[in-house]
């Protein structure tokens, strides 16, 4: 394992300087004639985010104006750091191996002190916004006050109504198998395409994580929850499949989720479903099946869907991961990016997903893969195109629940309460 580096920055690039690189001063510094901050902020403002985060690499003044607070706002984004909770209920963790102090606050004060506000819990973010369940301090499984969707970086925020789905009830105190009947809520958001965002929703019944569970989308245009469809009626999903809501990305305005087929695993039978909302219809994209091992994360970077699979040895402990680009989304054309060993990223020959490790994000702008090691409790990074892997930081005891945040700071016309 390589020195540290940083999630979304490259090794600071340095070259030996030579005496005729620049002028110097009397006291022997080198003096570099640089623009105005100004007219430097008007370039840097025009930057794609992967080139102009490699420009604080060339000095402290230019570090400096790239990171204030006050000017950031007009840079383009990358991947700030990760929000961090249990999922039940702390949410206040920020893991940011770069800046000391996060740019935003991670402990949601402009939220959490407000009357209005009783409980939260950290579901999820995209692209700048950040979803909590509401529920009351009492309670722990239900989120009958409903949601709250956030932008951290402008303090915004509005509340969502309660679906409608209610917890089954208990045969008694002890039974704990309603814990996970919870449902899985996604946010969908992008600004390039419009203001609003949307939540997906997928409800289980029964008491377990069923394998039709039923979809429903909130559009902050209609500012109101509707029945999508329940999962059986959706064409090209084979009999049997269990859809896998635990992990998804959002790309093309839709929630991309895993479906398996639980009992017939030697055929390694595994799809990604599409999921929309405001009626759109869903989708199977196919995963192919010649030994191309598990699906275990579905992500986006650089414009394309990402997929992690994962190839066991003789026991049901992964020994190698690989990485997919869905370089044709129409089509269904995967192209293998990568190979790597668990020896390479973890320095062990096997391990078990989400018990001694989890896929955490792929980076938005580069070809990096963040990954968590639980039995270390830290955060490391490998670089698809140098074949390196990098610790990044501590966990700092955080184990589930790790969503990576980029942050926007334009103002929303669906967040309409502002602190």
């Amino acid at each position: 394992m390589v020195a540290p580096s940083l999630p979304g920055f490259p090794h600071r690039l340095r070259r030996p300087r030579s005496d005729m690189d620049c002028p110097k001063t009397e006291s022997g510094e080198v003096a570099v004639a640089c623009p105005p901050d100004d007219s430097l902020v008007e370039i840097f403002s025009r930057l794609p985010a992967k080139p102009l985060f490699r420009c604080k690499c060339v000095s402290k003044n230019w570090c400096g104006l790239i990171a204030d607070r006050l000017r950031c706002r007009k840079f383009p984004q990358t991947l700030e750091g990760f929000f961090a909770g249990d999922g039940v209920e702390s949410y206040g963790g920020f893991i940011c191996p770069e800046r000391p102090v996060p740019l935003v606050d991670p402990s949601f004060s402009f939220l959490t002190k407000l009357p209005e506000i009783k409980k939260i819990v950290l579901l999820d973010s995209c692209n700048g916004l950040v979803l909590f369940g509401h529920r009351r301090v009492s309670e722990k499984y239900d989120y009958s006050l409903g949601y709250i969707v956030c932008n951290p970086a402008t303090e915004e925020w509005v509340s969502v109504p309660n679906s409608g789905w209610t917890p089954c009830p208990l045969i008694n105190s002890d039974d704990k198998l309603n814990q996970d009947c919870d449902p899985d809520t996604y946010l969908i958001f992008d600004p390039a395409i419009s203001p609003h965002f949307q939540l997906i929703q997928f409800q289980f019944r029964f008491g377990v994580k069923s394998y039709l569970p039923e979809v429903h989308s909130f559009s902050s245009v209609a500012g109101a929850w509707r029945l999508e469809l329940k999962l059986k009626g959706v064409p090209g999903l084979p009999p049997g499949m269990k859809v896998d809501t635990g992990a998804a990305c959002p790309f093309k305005g839709m929630v991309h989720v895993r479906a398996h087929h639980p009992y017939l695993p030697s055929e390694n039978l595994n799809m990604i479903l599409a999921v929309g909302g405001e009626g759109r219809p869903f989708r199977t994209l196919h995963w192919p099946q010649n030994d191309r091992g598990v699906l275990v994360f579905i992500g986006q970077s650089q414009g394309h869907l990402h997929c992690l699979s994962g190839c066991t040895g003789n026991s049901s402990q992964m020994t190698e991961l690989s990485i997919w680009v869905l370089e044709d989304y129409n089509a269904e054309k995967w192209v293998l990016r990568d190979n790597v060993s668990f020896s390479q990223l973890f320095g062990r020959m096997s391990g078990r997903f989400h018990l001694d490790w989890d896929v955490v994000a792929i980076h938005p702008d580069r070809s990096l893969v963040i990954f968590a090691e639980y039995w270390n409790c830290k955060l490391i990074s490998y670089d698809m195109d140098k074949k390196e892997v990098h610790a990044l930081c501590s966990l700092h005891g955080y184990r589930r629940h790790i969503i990576p945040y980029v942050p926007y700071f334009a103002e929303s016309a669906a967040l309409a309460k502002k602190h």
